[in-house]
C-alpha cells in the first residue's frame, strides 16, 4: 500500500530501511502515504506490545512544500527535521562531492586514532590499528556515496 520511491538509473524501488531499532520509510508525497505508515506503525504497536517513541520520530521531505510536511507531522505526531540530517554518524542529504563533507569523515578518523595513541600497543599493533580504522570507516562511507577520482565517479 505504500508507493515507494525510484532511486538510481535502475530505478530500484525503496521504500524502507531498517537497522537494528531505527526504520526509515520512502515514500511518495502524498497524504495516501503518510496515513498507511501511520497505520503500519499503530499495527506494529498493537502486535508487539511496544510503544513507537514519536518524541524521537523526525520527518523530512525532498521538494515537498512545508505546508504540506507540517501537516504529514501533524498526522504522525512528529517533528520535521532539517536536511541534511545525520543517520548512523552519517550525514545524509548532504553534497558529498564537495571538500568540507569529506573533513567531518577525516576528522573522525582523527579522533578514532587519537584516542588509541597506542599506550599499551606495540609498532606492529598500532600499524595494525591504523590500518584497520582507515580501511573501515573510509569503505563504509564510501560505500554509501560515490566518490570522484581523477575527473570520474567511482
Amino acid at each position: 500500500m505504500l508507493r515507494s520511491v525510484e532511486v538510481g538509473t535502475k530505478k530500484v524501488k525503496v521504500s524502507m530501511l531498517h537497522f537494528a531499532d531505527d526504520t526509515i520509510f520512502f515514500c511518495k508525497d502524498n497524504t495516501h502515504n503518510v496515513m498507511v505508515i501511520k497505520s503500519m506503525l499503530c499495527c506494529f504497536e498493537l502486535v508487539s506490545g511496544l510503544k513507537v517513541n514519536f518524541s524521537k520520530s523526525r520527518l523530512g521531505g525532498v521538494s515537498v512544500r512545508q505546508p504540506q510536511l507540517w501537516m504529514y507531522a501533524s498526522i504522525l505526531n512528529c517533528e520535521v527535521m532539517k536536511v541534511p540530517f545525520t543517520y548512523l554518524d552519517m550525514e545524509v542529504g548532504g553534497n558529498h562531492r564537495r571538500t568540507n563533507f569529506w573533513g567531518k569523515v577525516i576528522e573522525k578518523i582523527r579522533k578514532r586514532l587519537d584516542r588509541w595513541k597506542g599506550k599499551f600497543l606495540s609498532m606492529a599493533g598500532r600499524i595494525c590499528m591504523l590500518k584497520s580504522v582507515l580501511s573501515s570507516i573510509s569503505l563504509f562511507y564510501m560505500s554509501f556515496y560515490k566518490t570522484k577520482v581523477s575527473g570520474r565517479y567511482n
